[in-house]
């Protein structure tokens, strides 16, 4: 029993000391918060849907009526379309100060219709507009240099 126990300890100190690894690429700064894309895969979207995990890091700590605690890092991941230039907000994380979990919410759906799919407009000077240009530029980027991008 005890070697069972050892090994379940073991196992699962093993499973969950791997680290997720992040490329993450600043994108703007807007007003006190900076945004920046998990570039990780970026340059291999060939089509128009390019999806993309986002991270805002707070310097004033925000508040949302449905979480008790201050925010002070939000990660979000998009759905962007290039050719309607529209988007959608498929799942997203909030954390505290010390990066534990705030709350999460998935607004994943499954649809052919386009106007389900992105269910937002991407404005010109938006942050949204400048995650879009700067995952079209990685892409390109790699395009450019045969591929070879890490």
């Amino acid at each position: 029993m005890r070697i069972l126990i050892f090994f379940l300890l073991f196992l699962n100190n093993f499973i969950f000391s791997q680290k997720i690894t992040e490329n993450l690429v600043h994108v703007i700064t807007k007003g006190a918060d900076k945004v920046y894309i998990d570039a990780k895969g970026i340059e291999k979207f060939s089509g128009d849907d390019i999806f993309v995990w986002s991270v805002s890091e707070h310097s004033t700590p925000i508040t949302i009526e449905s979480i008790e605690n201050k925010i002070s890092k939000t990660k979000t991941y998009y759905l962007l379309n290039k050719r309607l230039n529209r988007y959608s907000i498929l799942f997203i994380i909030y954390y505290n100060e010390v990066n534990n979990v705030l709350a999460s919410y998935d607004y994943n759906r499954s649809s052919d219709v386009e106007e389900y799919q992105y269910n937002y407009p991407i404005w010109k000077y938006s942050v949204e507009s400048s995650i879009l240009e700067k995952c079209i530029d990685i892409i390109e980027e790699a395009n450019n240099s045969g591929g070879n991008q890490k």
